[in-house]
C-alpha cells in the first residue's frame, strides 16, 4: 500500500510525455534505418548494371559510414527529444501544479484563493475555478449571515422569556393573564420561527414537485383566499379573487403543500403590510411563457420604497413597521425568502414590482397538461 501511495505522487504526466517522445523518435529511426537499406540496395544494383562492376569493399565502407551517421543522429535527436520532453513538460504542469494548489485551498475551505493562469485551455479552466471559488465566497458570507440573523432572532424571544422569568422571581411582574399573554406570545413567536426554518430545510431538501402532484386552480384559489377573507375583513381590508376563465380546469405542477406555503405567505405579507381600506388583489392568469401560471399578488404598501424592493426575498430582511400591523405579530422575515426558494425548487420564479405605492409579487410555476 505504501508503494502504491508513493507510485501515484510520482510525476506521470511527464513521464508520459518523455516516452511519447522517445517512441516517435526510436520509430523515426526505425524507419530511417529500413529506408536506407533499400536505397543502399538500390543503389549497389545500379552501380553493377550501369558500370558492370562489383563494388565490393567501397560499397561496404559506404554502409558503414551512413550507418554511423544515421546512429549519430538518431542517439542526438533522442538527446534533444528527452530534453525538449522535460521542457515542455515543465510548461504544461506548472499552471496544472498552481491550479491544483489552488483547488486544494479550497478544499480546505480558503474560498478567497484566485489562480494567475490567464491562457490556453488550463487558463479557461483557471477561470472556472476562480468563478466556483467567488461562487463558495459568496455563499460561505451568506451562511455566515445567515447563521448570525438566525442567532438574532432567535435570541430575541428567549431574552424576553427570561426577561419575564426573572421579573416573576423578583416580583416584578404579577402572574396575572396579562404576564401570561405576554409569555404565550413569546413562545408562540419562539415556535413559529422554529417551524419556519424547519419547513425551509424539508423544502430545499424535497427538490420541488413529486411526479404526478398537481393542484387544481379554481378548488384551490377558491378555499384558500375564502379562509383568509376573514382575517382580512378584521382590519379593514377587501381580498379580491380573479381567474381567467382558460384556466378555471387546469392544474398547476406543483405540490399542494408547497403551493400552500406560497400563497399563505404571500397572504401573510399582504395582510402584514397592507394599507388601512386599501384594495388587495389576487390574480390567476397566463404566464408569460407557454405552459406557465402567473399568480399576481397586488396591494397598497405605504411602507415599502424602491430601495426594498430588490431586497424583499433576503431572509430575514423586514421593512419599517406597518401602521396597520398588530403589535402581537412577530414576523420573522423568511416568508418571501421561502417563497423564493419553493419557486426555485419547481422550476418556477418569483419578482416583485413597485408602482407608486402599489406593491406586485408575481409568481410563475409551471402548469399541467391539460386534460388531466
Amino acid at each position: 500500500m505504501t508503494v502504491f501511495k508513493r507510485m501515484q505522487n510520482w510525476p506521470w504526466l511527464t513521464l508520459q510525455i518523455v516516452a511519447a517522445n522517445v517512441v516517435i523518435i526510436l520509430a523515426l529511426a526505425a524507419a530511417w534505418s529500413w529506408a536506407f537499406m533499400r536505397q543502399s540496395s538500390a543503389y549497389s544494383e545500379r552501380l553493377m548494371s550501369t558500370f558492370n562492376i562489383e563494388p565490393g569493399t567501397l560499397h561496404a565502407m559506404y554502409v558503414e559510414d551512413v550507418e554511423r551517421q544515421l546512429w549519430a543522429s538518431a542517439s542526438l535527436g533522442l538527446l534533444i527529444a528527452v530534453m525538449a520532453s522535460f521542457g515542455l513538460a515543465f510548461l504544461i504542469i506548472r499552471p496544472l501544479r498552481s491550479l491544483a494548489k489552488a483547488t486544494e485551498r479550497l478544499r480546505h475551505g480558503d474560498y478567497s484563493v484566485r489562480t494567475t493562469i490567464g491562457t490556453g485551455e488550463v487558463g479557461r479552466l483557471a477561470e472556472t475555478v476562480d468563478a466556483l471559488a467567488a461562487e463558495l465566497e459568496q455563499e460561505e458570507r451568506r451562511r455566515t449571515q445567515y447563521l448570525a440573523d438566525l442567532g438574532h432572532e432567535l435570541r430575541t424571544p428567549i431574552t424576553s422569556l427570561r426577561g419575564y422569568t426573572e421579573g416573576l422571581e423578583d416580583g416584578v411582574f404579577q402572574a396575572d393573564e396579562r404576564f401570561f399573554r405576554l409569555m404565550e406570545g413569546e413562545l408562540r413567536h419562539l415556535t413559529d420561527l422554529t417551524n419556519t426554518i424547519e419547513s425551509m430545510q424539508l423544502d430545499a431538501r424535497s427538490g420541488g414537485a413529486q411526479h404526478g402532484s398537481h393542484v387544481g386552480i379554481a378548488d384551490f384559489f377558491d378555499s384558500t383566499v375564502s379562509n383568509w377573507k376573514t382575517r382580512f375583513l378584521r382590519r379593514g381590508l377587501q381580498l379580491d379573487l380573479s381567474i381567467s376563465e382558460g384556466l378555471t380546469d387546469r392544474h398547476i405542477a406543483i405540490s399542494p403543500y408547497a403551493l400552500k406555503q406560497i400563497v399563505d405567505n404571500l397572504l401573510s405579507n399582504m395582510l402584514r403590510y397592507a394599507a388601512a381600506n386599501g384594495p388587495c388583489e389576487v390574480k390567476v392568469s397566463q404566464g408569460r411563457q407557454p405552459n406557465f401560471v402567473n399568480l399576481a399578488f397586488r396591494n397598497t404598501a405605504p411602507d415599502v420604497d424602491d430601495a426594498c424592493v430588490p431586497f424583499l426575498f433576503d431572509r430575514f430582511y423586514r421593512v419599517s413597521k406597518s401602521r396597520t400591523r398588530d403589535d402581537q405579530e412577530h414576523p420573522s422575515g423568511l416568508g418571501l425568502s421561502i417563497v423564493k426558494q419553493i419557486c426555485i425548487a419547481n422550476h418556477g420564479s418569483v419578482s416583485a414590482s413597485l408602482n407608486g405605492q402599489r406593491l406586485l409579487i408575481a409568481v410563475d410555476l409551471p402548469l399541467g397538461k391539460p386534460g388531466r
